[in-house]
């Protein structure tokens, strides 16, 4: 069964009652690889997800708003990472290599949603964080 069909291939011309049947057999078996397509992927997320989509019935059209869905999603995250690393202090409960561990992590998260942030501002924030 071709399910990435509706993924590889534009969804052809509607056919008509005159279209010769290599046409309507193409058009059918695009639209049954779309419709099975997007049942499997609704069936695989999310609620929440499904709801703040919205469906046109076109597979290719679905997995594009998933995919913004998710920009969006590394946008929140970015702000997110970037306030707890301006609001963290040192609270004197566990080591000082914990805590520093702990803004290592939230670097390497914002470097891998692209936020690009020198050593030195680690080392600048870690020291910030610290009791005076």
């Amino acid at each position: 069964m071709d399910l990435d069909f509706a993924l590889t291939e534009q969804k052809p011309a509607e056919p008509t009652t005159t279209s010769i049947a290599d046409k309507k057999a193409k058009f059918e078996k695009w639209m049954k690889a779309n419709k099975l397509s997007l049942m499997i992927m609704k069936r695989s997320i999310s609620d929440h997800i499904k709801d703040a989509i919205k469906d046109n019935g076109n597979t290719k059209d679905f997995l594009s708003a998933i995919g913004q869905k998710f920009l969006e999603s590394d946008k929140a995250e970015i702000g997110s990472l970037i306030d707890s690393l301006s609001t963290i202090k040192y609270d004197l409960v566990g080591g000082i290599r914990d805590h520093i561990m702990k803004l290592v992590n939230i670097f390497t998260k914002l470097n891998n949603l692209g936020v690009t942030i020198t050593d030195d501002f680690l080392v600048h924030e870690s020291l910030r964080s610290l009791p005076e």
